[in-house]
């Protein structure tokens, strides 16, 4: 569905809004980052409160496992934060290091699962996954697309093809409200091009947006000027040249077009 630019940034403003707040997106933070699975590289602050509170900030080594005074190394890797915490305080008991301990673990700095931003982006970058996320989550985190950014994204995932999404679908298995996995890479391009010419308010060059008509072109454009005629509109695809291209006719990246004069 063909929506006009100007509205199109609209509805994404208020998609960003919605997102951005966890109450309208519907997502508990707090549980959310509960969920996440450690891995290797991955940050975290282990509390110990008891007689004696210790308090450590490590990060995940490659093997998986982090090390802690009394009890040495445990396996970090692929736990989330309160079963890390149930684990230590297991250890700890069961090493007579404390009666009845109370542990905490929090994570600093999300690394071993992330996804990658690129493209027409506000803001492109590595994005941790924090928490479950979609891709429309996390086009808000970026700030959305820019201005002149097509109106489409690109999801490449390992060990399968690239796929084109439209920005404005929102289905959960093959729009933005898919989940991502770490790993996945969102690519947002530039908005291809046509040209429009000749007796036109705004000639020159237009973003292609998919749906788009020469109808609605041509309104973007500004319309035809007083001398101009709608009914006198050539195309060039190409090799090909329409010499009266309907207003009807859907546009294709690349196409020129030349608004003529009108017949007094």
């Amino acid at each position: 569905m063909f929506l006009p630019r100007a509205m199109r940034n609209l509805c994404s403003s208020l998609l960003l809004a919605t997102l951005a707040n966890p109450v309208l997106a519907g997502v508990d933070n707090k549980e959310a980052v509960a969920a996440y699975v450690l891995g290797a590289n991955d940050e975290i602050r282990v509390s110990i409160f008891g007689a004696y509170p210790i308090e450590v900030k490590t990060r995940i080594k490659e093997d998986g496992r982090i090390t802690l005074p009394s009890i040495g190394d445990v396996v970090a890797e692929g736990s989330t934060t309160n079963a890390l915490a149930n684990n230590i305080r297991r250890q700890l008991q069961t090493g007579g290091y404390f009666v009845d301990p109370i542990v905490n673990v929090e994570v600093v700095s999300f690394v071993s699962r992330s996804v990658t931003m690129f493209g027409n982006l506000q803001n492109p970058g590595l994005y941790p996954l924090d928490r479950p996320q979609t891709i429309a989550m996390m086009l808000a985190r970026t700030g959305g697309a820019r201005a002149d950014a097509a109106d489409y994204a690109i999801l490449q995932r390992t060990g399968e093809a690239d796929r084109r999404i439209a920005l404005s679908d929102l289905d959960p298995q093959s729009g933005t409200g898919q989940f991502l996995r770490a790993g996945d890479s969102i690519f947002v391009p530039k908005a291809e091009e046509v040209f429009i010419y000749g007796q036109v308010n705004k000639p020159g060059r237009v973003a292609f947006e998919t749906g788009m008509t020469l109808r609605q072109m041509l309104a973007q454009a500004g319309g035809p000027t007083l001398g101009g005629s709608e009914k006198k509109i050539t195309l060039h695809r190409g090799t090909e040249i329409i010499k009266k291209a309907s207003l009807d006719m859907l546009v294709k990246p690349g196409d020129v077009y030349t608004v003529n004069e009108r017949t007094f």
